[in-house]
């Protein structure tokens, strides 16, 4: 089985970015050393460092190929959504419209939940911004090739627990 880690990484935080990193090479050496799993793919590994010697101009046509590509070779997505990311949403649908099932980590990390938000349309009603449960926008919790969400509030707990929800699928 192949694997692609889909992960937003523009929005980390940067305090906690080498952390994060390291939970995102954690997370892939783990599946890697998973019973039934040939290939675990991911940005940081094979894309991103080789963007850099891209010329600048075409370093996102690059980066949308080859990050599009991983996913549809992929037979399981596992993607880190705990940071805002328009990349993973698009990945999110990539793998939805190929048939790819998606497993889901979000982590409550204390830094990353977005307050209620109230507003007013133009006819005078009141409403309250629909933002589930503030980490994850409702519509990326929505794509139907969510196969399984896992909460998580550290990282290593999150690699613990991708890995058995990964096995789930490996072991088809």
């Amino acid at each position: 089985m192949n694997v692609y880690i889909a992960c937003g990484l523009t929005h980390v935080p940067r305090d906690i970015f080498p952390d994060y990193v390291g939970y995102i090479h954690e997370m892939a050496s783990q599946l890697r050393a998973t019973e039934g799993i040939d290939l675990v793919q991911y940005a940081l590994v094979n894309s991103d460092p080789q963007l850099a010697s891209k010329p600048e101009g075409d370093r996102a046509a690059l980066c949308y190929a080859w990050d599009r590509r991983m996913v549809e070779e992929a037979d399981l997505v596992v993607a880190e959504a705990s940071f805002p990311s328009t990349g993973l949403g698009i990945e999110l649908q990539i793998a939805d419209a190929a048939g790819i099932p998606v497993v889901m980590l979000i982590g409550d990390l204390g830094i990353n939940r977005v307050d209620r938000a109230h507003y007013e349309n133009p006819d005078h009603s009141e409403h309250d911004l629909q933002i589930g449960k503030g980490i994850v926008s409702l519509m990326a919790l929505g794509v139907p090739a969510i196969r399984k969400i896992v909460p998580y509030r550290v990282f290593a707990e999150a690699v613990v627990e991708v890995v058995k929800a990964v096995r789930l699928f490996a072991q088809k």
